[in-house]
């Protein structure tokens, strides 16, 4: 009986060592495909930290597989594809906060220019003069180019490009509006 539990042992320990004496080329090639679908989901941009997590776990199965350290490497690219698709999910519920970002930035600004157009022409409120007319023509000016630039920007699906581009002018016409700052903070990070 102790011999034929020792040749049991013996063949386990050989079909586990025979296992792992090829590196888990699957689980690399996996790997890849999920760092490829978490670059195509934008996670360069929106989910960086991910990204570069799964891109170091994948070079450790490099560095594993040059020093036959295989099961090693096994778990290395494991944990590469799952950093992977944590990142292009990452990615996607970024990206999608900062299209609605964007997106209500230019109906915010679209609705403060009428706002201002009608402060300035006296039907909309107390006609603003002097000065004060002045600085809320100035913003009314910048806003049709500041809203090309965005819609360009969207066109690119570069959102955070819109909420960079378009906050100044939606703050400046709040500000010569006296709405002050009743938008709440959407960073489209």
């Amino acid at each position: 009986m102790p011999r034929l539990l020792t040749s049991m042992c013996a063949i386990a320990l050989l079909a586990f060592e025979c296992a792992c004496a090829e590196p888990p080329t699957k689980e690399r090639h996996q790997a890849d495909e999920a760092l490829a679908a978490a670059r195509a989901a934008g996670a360069e941009t929106y989910a960086p930290d991910a990204l570069q997590a799964a891109e170091a776990d994948l070079q450790k199965y490099d560095a594993d597989v040059a020093q036959r350290d295989y099961r090693q490497a096994l778990s290395h690219a494991q944990d590469a594809r799952d950093q992977a698709y944590a990142a292009a999910k990452q990615a996607a519920t970024e990206k999608a906060a900062a299209m609605a970002h964007a997106n209500q930035l230019v109906t915010d600004l679209n609705t403060l220019v009428t706002t201002a157009n009608a402060r300035l022409s006296g039907t909309g409120g107390p006609r603003p003069t002097g000065q004060a007319a002045e600085r809320l023509r100035a913003a009314v000016r910048a806003a049709p180019m500041a809203l090309q630039e965005a819609r360009t920007l969207l066109d690119q699906q570069d959102y955070r490009g819109v909420v960079v581009r378009l906050t100044p002018s939606v703050e400046a016409l709040r500000r010569e509006l006296g709405l002050g700052d009743a938008t709440p903070d959407r960073s489209g990070r």
